[in-house]
């Protein structure tokens, strides 16, 4: 049995830091939805004076996920933006 997921089973990890504001998760949800991801796993937590939140998501393509890093990557109160596959 391997241990590689099929192809359609792909998901990318998105990990994002953002100034710990009280709208900071809901700013980056709603880009993540405005750009028609599907949400397969959140989590969120305070990362000393920021805020750490991973995003796991279908994959759409490494275009997507760029277009989609650079939309977080504008969000106000988002500070860094890193993605790759889980």
């Amino acid at each position: 049995m391997s241990d590689l997921k099929p192809e359609d089973d792909k998901r990318r990890l998105f990990l994002v830091i953002a100034d710990d504001t009280p709208d900071a998760l809901m700013r980056v949800l709603g880009v993540a939805t405005v750009q028609q991801t599907r949400l397969r796993a959140l989590s969120a937590q305070p990362d000393g004076a920021g805020l750490s939140i991973r995003l796991e998501l279908d994959d759409q393509g490494d275009e997507r996920a760029q277009i989609l890093a650079a939309r977080l990557s504008a969000c106000p109160s988002v500070r860094g933006v890193g993605f790759g596959w889980r």
